[in-house]
């Protein structure tokens, strides 16, 4: 009995304090004041960043963090570019099928 007691309180607080974040905006998507202080990397990212620079020098930081951030992007193309393969293959795929029907 105790358990559900429990359970329906931490719902309520739960409810009370995430209502007004639902109610009342028509509007999809991120809230403004958000995506003005969003950044472009993910906290995981910055979390590890962290780890390897701490202790270590200003500049050494900067070289560090500059390098993660290189070797971040180019594995980013190169998965974008093998997605775009996947997609232009299956595409010219489709369109065998197609043409031999």
């Amino acid at each position: 009995m105790k358990k559900r007691i429990v359970v329906a309180v931490v719902t309520g607080i739960l409810f009370s304090v995430m209502g007004p974040a639902f109610a009342g905006s028509d509007e999809k998507g991120a809230n403004e004041q958000a995506v003005e202080h969003a950044s472009d990397q993910a906290v995981f990212h910055r979390v590890s960043d962290w780890f390897s620079t701490v202790g270590k020098g200003d500049e050494e930081k900067k070289v560090i963090r500059e390098k993660k951030k290189a070797e971040r992007a180019s594995r980013k193309a190169e998965k974008q570019a093998k997605e775009k393969q996947k997609k232009a293959d299956r595409e010219l795929k489709k369109l065998k099928e197609q043409a031999g029907s």
